[in-house]
């Protein structure tokens, strides 16, 4: 797996309920400014990438595109997932800091 820190701090918000999944729910919770973190994957559409990245500066939210649907869901126990909304502001920061760890090589 790709970053398993990432993945594991993924199914860790998942099993505190600090986590929405799915286009509907994320755009749902996106709009009611509760979400702290946008997790897309690598290989979602282009219209879907579009559209939350719209959303997510429109409403100044940080996301990253990062790992597949495939890795994503298996991380939170769910067949595909392609967009992850993260409700706790610190669980979104430890997450930005895994991704970027992985992205510069750091450990």
């Amino acid at each position: 797996m790709k970053n398993d820190r990432f993945h594991s701090m993924l199914g860790i918000s998942k099993k505190a309920g600090k986590l929405v999944s799915g286009n509907y729910s994320v755009d749902k919770y996106l709009k009611l400014k509760k979400v702290f973190l946008v997790v897309l994957a690598t290989d979602v559409s282009k219209n879907t990438f579009k559209k939350f990245a719209t959303m997510c500066e429109r409403n100044k939210v940080p996301y990253i595109v990062y790992s597949t649907k495939e890795l994503l869901a298996k991380a939170i126990g769910r067949e595909i997932v392609g967009v992850i909304g993260i409700t706790d502001e610190g669980l979104a920061k430890v997450l930005l800091d895994a991704a970027k760890e992985e992205n510069y090589g750091g450990e």
